[in-house]
């Protein structure tokens, strides 16, 4: 009698992981949000990296890419790859980058961040940093799920 509690206990922890699944698919969609700070990327050139930003989690959830906009016309995209660290949790590291006016068309790296997605809440928040001289060390975002 004992052995059959063994092959019940494995169907209830597959059953678990099965109905916990389509919990962690809901991060896939599109996300907006608005962020803090500011960096010097050459003489005279004051950029708000993530000021306002939008960007897109596949139904693969594997990657969160976008594009972010300041108020003085720069802009940029960020690229990175999701790690889950629960099934309601996710972080998602990568870099930014800016499209520099008087450079060439290619965007260049303007730094890294980071951002955690909550599942219940359909809210995210992050930092980033910069290669460039900064008034702050660290950058915020916050944001959340558009659809």
């Amino acid at each position: 009698m004992h052995h059959s509690k063994k092959p019940m206990i494995i169907i209830l922890a597959a059953a678990l992981l099965i109905a916990a699944a389509p919990m962690a698919a809901q991060i896939a969609g599109n996300w907006e949000g608005t962020g803090t700070g500011s960096c010097y990327p050459a003489n005279g050139i004051i950029i708000y990296p993530w000021q306002t930003w939008q960007g897109e989690i596949p139904n693969a959830q594997n990657v969160f890419k976008g594009e972010w906009q300041g108020s003085d016309g720069n802009h940029g995209i960020f690229k990175s790859k999701i790690l889950w660290i629960s099934v309601t949790t996710a972080i998602a590291t990568g870099s930014w980058y800016w499209y520099d006016p008087t450079g060439v068309a290619e965007p260049v790296y303007g730094g890294d961040f980071k951002m955690k997605f909550e599942y219940a809440s359909d809210a995210c928040t992050g930092t980033w940093t910069t290669i460039w001289p900064s008034s702050s060390n660290v950058g915020t975002m916050t944001g959340w799920k558009v659809n």
